[in-house]
């Protein structure tokens, strides 16, 4: 068996950390969850890759009260340094924790909520939104019947993003001029 490693270490070929680009990045984790982001009366079918972290949080927290995969973005935390610098502190003291790359999915694969005015758009629209508001979605997250709590970021394509995905894939250069893509944090706990 030949033992193809880099340099540095890291196996060579279809290994996360020799990702280049946000494509490439897609190419080489697991989708592990499909469903709608809501935000206002748009759902944005989406698709969430595990680029690090507890793929439990999936499982656990990744569902409204009718356990139907939509969450719904309830607040917007401001792109400062002192919020993101909090969001990176809980990250690291949070018990578990996931960072996701999150990509359009197909429009007809989420369901729209029943009994409701909202409509399906597709997911650049939020990330256009979120970068133009200069934000990241927060949802919080509970899990009625464990009791288990958590909060979701989604971050649209900024430096904060990117360095997010950049503790697994070092060689990733910036695609900051994109709009197909959001990072998504999930710390559990409040």
């Amino acid at each position: 068996m030949d033992d193809e490693r880099s340099p540095d270490g890291h196996g060579g070929g279809d290994g996360v950390e020799s990702a280049k680009s946000i494509t490439d990045l897609a190419k080489r984790v697991d989708k592990t969850w499909e469903g709608g982001i809501i935000l206002k009366n748009s759902l944005f079918p989406t698709k969430l890759l595990l680029t690090e972290g507890e793929r439990e949080v999936v499982e656990q927290l990744l569902k409204d009260e009718n356990d139907k995969p939509h969450l719904k973005i309830t607040q917007r935390l401001r792109l400062d340094e002192t919020k993101l610098e909090d969001v990176s502190k809980r990250i690291n003291s949070s018990s578990s924790h996931a960072i996701f790359l999150a990509l359009a999915a197909a429009s007809g694969s989420v369901a729209v909520p029943d009994g409701t005015e909202v409509q399906s758009r597709p997911l650049k629209n939020l990330v256009s939104y979120l970068k133009q508001k200069e934000a990241a979605g927060v949802i919080s997250l509970h899990n009625r019947e464990t009791e288990q709590t958590g909060v979701l970021y989604a971050f649209p394509p900024c430096n904060f993003s990117m360095e997010l995905l950049r503790r697994v894939a070092t060689d990733l250069t910036d695609e900051g001029s994109k709009d197909d893509y959001l990072v998504v944090v999930v710390v559990r706990g409040g």
